[in-house]
C-alpha cells in the first residue's frame, strides 16, 4: 500500500470518529433530562399535531366469509418534539439524529377497526429527528381489519374497506391528528390476483363518544377495490349457462325415449350443487341476495318449470286406448295457431276430425244392416234358382248369418282400431306442438333472465372521496 492510500484511510477513520463523537455529544445533550412518557409541549394545554400517512404495499387476504381484510401498510408519522432543537454548527453539521422509537415520546396511534386478537401494531423501527424538532417515523405493519362486505353484485362487486386510525388515550385537545395527504400512497402497490385496487382516499374525522366529553380525531384510509370476475365466470357462471343450454336439449328428446324427466331432474341437481359452492364463499347474511345467487335461483326456477312443462307434454303424449278425441278448441289452438307460428305445419299430417264413438257405432250398424239385407237378397235369388231341401236351407241360412256376424264384428273392430290410432296420433301431434312451444318459451325466458340479472348497473362510478 502506498503512502497516499494509507493517508486516505487514516483521514477517513478520523473523519468518521469525529462524526461519531459529535453524535454522541448530541445524544447526551438532547437526552440529558428527557422523559419519553411526557408529551413534548411547552404548555400542558397545547396540543401536538400528528400528521399520519400510509402507503399500501399489498392486499394479503380478503376473507369474505368472516368479513376481514388483511393488508400490508407502510405507516408514516410526523410530529414536532419541543425537546429537540439544536444548531447543526455546534455538532459538526449534524442536522439529523437517528434514535430508537422507544427512546422518545410517540403518539399511541392504533387501528380502531382491528380484527386481530394479538393487536400487533407497527414494527419498532428507528425514528429520524431533525435539528428543528420534527420527528419522522416510518414503520411497516400488517393489519387485520374488519370490513363489511357488500355482496349484492358478486362476482362483479366493489368493496370499500375503511381503516380507522386514532389515538387511544389522548383526546383531540392533546393530539391533533390530521392526514398528510388526500390519498394514500399506492405507487409501490403489488397487484393482487383477485382484487383490482381502485384507490385509497383519506379522510380526517372528529368523533364524540359517550364515555368522554372531549373530541377524538381519527384518520380513515378507505381501500377501494374491485373484484376480478374472470375466475368466478369461468368456474361458476359459464357452467351454469351451459347447463341452461343443455336444458333446451331436453325439449328435443322424443317423448318415447323416457329420459325427458330424468334429464331435467339431473340438471336441477347439478345447479343445486353449484349453488352450494357459491354459498360456501359468501358471508352468511340475510340482508341482500348476491347477483350470482339471483342468477342461480332464477335458473333453478326455470329448470323446475321446464320439468313441469315436460310432464305436461308427456301427459298429452301418452294416452290409453279408448280416450276421447282432441277437443275442437285445443285442436284449433295447436294446429291452426301455434303450429303455424312455429312453422310446424309442414311436419304435421292432420287428419279430419274423427267422429264421436256413438256416431261411429251407428254408422257401423247401418252398414252392417245394409250388407245383411243385400246378402239376404242374394240368398233369396239363389234360393229361387236353386231348390234345396227345407232342413238344408235352414242350416245354410244359419251358417251364412254366423259368418256375416263375424265379418261385421271384425270390420267394426278394424275400423274402431283405426279411429283410435288416429286419435292417439293426433294427441301425439298436439304434445309435439306444445313441446316445441315450451322450448321457445324456456329459451327466450332464459336469455332475458340472464341479460337482466347479469347486466344490472354496477356501482363502478368513482365517488366524491376518490
Amino acid at each position: 500500500m502506498t503512502w497516499l492510500g494509507l493517508l486516505f484511510v487514516v483521514c477517513s477513520l478520523m473523519t468518521g470518529t469525529e462524526g461519531t463523537l459529535f453524535e454522541n455529544e448530541l445524544l447526551k445533550d438532547m437526552f440529558a433530562n428527557y422523559n419519553p412518557i411526557i408529551r413534548p409541549v411547552l404548555n400542558a394545554s397545547a396540543s401536538i399535531q400528528v400528521r399520519l400517512g400510509a402507503a399500501l404495499q399489498q392486499i394479503i387476504e380478503m376473507d369474505e366469509k368472516n368479513q376481514v381484510l388483511t393488508v400490508n401498510l407502510w405507516m408514516r408519522m410526523q410530529w414536532t418534539d419541543r425537546n429537540f432543537h439544536w444548531d447543526p454548527a455546534d455538532y459538526g453539521g449534524t442536522d439529523t439524529l437517528i434514535v430508537p422509537i422507544n427512546s422518545i415520546w410517540r403518539p399511541d396511534i392504533v387501528l380502531y377497526t382491528n380484527a386481530d386478537s394479538g393487536f400487533s401494531g407497527m414494527m419498532e423501527t428507528n425514528a429520524a429527528i431533525t435539528n428543528t424538532g420534527i420527528v419522522y417515523w416510518n414503520a411497516p405493519a400488517i393489519y387485520t381489519s374488519t370490513c363489511k362486505i357488500d355482496v349484492s353484485f358478486f362476482p362483479f362487486d366493489e368493496q370499500r374497506c375503511p381503516l380507522k386510525f386514532g389515538s387511544w388515550a389522548y383526546n383531540g385537545f392533546q393530539i391533533d391528528l390530521v392526514n398528510r395527504s388526500l390519498s394514500g400512497d399506492i405507487s409501490a402497490y403489488i397487484d393482487n390476483g383477485e382484487w383490482e385496487l381502485i384507490g385509497m382516499p383519506v379522510r380526517n374525522n372528529i368523533a364524540y363518544y359517550l364515555c368522554c366529553v372531549a373530541p377524538y380525531p381519527d384518520v380513515t384510509f378507505t381501500i377501494v377495490m374491485r373484484r376480478r370476475p374472470l375466475f368466478y365466470m369461468f368456474n361458476l357462471l359459464v357452467p351454469c349457462m351451459l347447463i341452461s343450454l343443455i336444458t333446451v336439449l331436453d325439449f328435443y328428446l322424443p317423448a318415447d325415449s323416457g329420459e325427458k324427466v330424468t334429464l331435467g331432474i339431473t340438471i336441477l341437481l347439478a345447479l343445486i350443487v353449484f349453488l352450494l359452492l357459491v354459498a360456501e364463499t359468501m358471508p352468511p347474511t340475510s340482508e341482500v341476495v348476491p347477483l350470482i345467487g339471483q342468477y342461480y335461483l332464477a335458473t333453478i326456477v326455470l329448470v323446475s318449470a321446464s320439468t313441469g312443462m315436460t310432464v305436461f307434454v308427456l301427459y298429452l303424449h301418452y294416452r290409453l286406448p279408448g280416450t276421447k278425441p282432441v277437443p275442437s278448441w285445443l285442436r284449433s289452438l295447436a294446429f291452426n295457431y301455434i303450429a303455424r307460428i312455429l312453422c310446424l305445419s309442414s311436419t304435421i299430417k292432420v287428419a279430419p276430425a274423427p267422429q264421436s264413438p256413438e256416431v261411429i257405432e251407428n254408422n257401423h250398424l247401418s252398414n252392417g244392416n245394409v250388407h245383411t239385407d243385400k246378402s239376404y237378397k242374394t240368398n233369396e235369388n239363389n234360393i229361387s234358382t236353386v231348390t234345396l231341401p227345407p232342413l238344408v236351407s235352414e242350416r245354410f241360412q244359419r251358417n251364412v248369418n254366423s259368418i256375416l256376424d263375424e265379418l261385421k264384428f271384425m270390420t267394426n273392430r278394424t275400423k274402431d282400431s283405426d279411429v283410435e290410432e288416429e286419435i292417439l296420433t293426433e294427441w301425439k301431434y298436439v304434445a309435439m306442438v306444445f313441446d316445441r312451444l315450451f322450448m321457445w318459451i324456456f329459451l327466450i325466458t332464459t336469455i332475458v333472465t340472464t341479460v337482466g340479472i347479469l347486466c344490472q348497473p354496477k356501482p363502478y362510478t368513482l365517488r366524491e372521496d376518490l
